[in-house]
């Protein structure tokens, strides 16, 4: 079975090229790329535009859908990336941040910091989460002293 993708497309090539340039996202122009290829008759199938665009052809085939659902405008909106949300909500890191600026901070550890949360937040937070949290996405470091040998004077 085949089938004509160059009637499906609306837009002229001209115009296609002329949105390819002005893409900056690289999903974006590929896929303008694929309607652009599919509308000047370059390929003639989805499953050769997804082996020069270097994607599965379902991909590309869900990009031909979106476009015949809602047009450029939903074909180039950009979605935000689903997940699951973070343990620690943003006011708890916030009132974390805001304690740790404080000259007057005294942590001095992890577990003084996850026990502070648990009083104030009623929240209660894994020693790893918190320390991932603090150390590798805030670049917070506590200031602990380092211990004194007893033989040193």
């Amino acid at each position: 079975m085949k089938v004509n993708y160059q009637e499906r497309i609306d837009v002229t090539a001209d115009a296609l090229k002329q949105l390819l340039s002005q893409q900056r996202t690289l999903t974006n122009r590929s896929k303008i790329q694929a309607l652009y290829w599919l509308k000047t008759g370059y390929s003639q199938s989805l499953t050769d535009v997804a082996e020069r665009l270097g994607v599965h052809r379902i991909t590309v085939h869900r990009w031909l859908k979106q476009y015949s659902a809602g047009g450029l405008q939903e074909l180039l909106k950009i979605r935000k990336a689903t997940g699951r949300p973070r343990i620690i909500p943003s006011a708890v890191i916030a009132g974390i941040a805001e304690k740790l600026s404080q000259e007057s901070c005294e942590f001095t550890t992890y577990k003084e910091i996850a026990a502070w949360v648990e009083d104030n937040y009623q929240i209660s937070v894994k020693y790893q989460t918190l320390h991932k949290q603090l150390h590798y996405r805030m670049k917070a470091k506590l200031k602990a002293p380092r211990r004194l040998n007893n033989k040193k004077k």
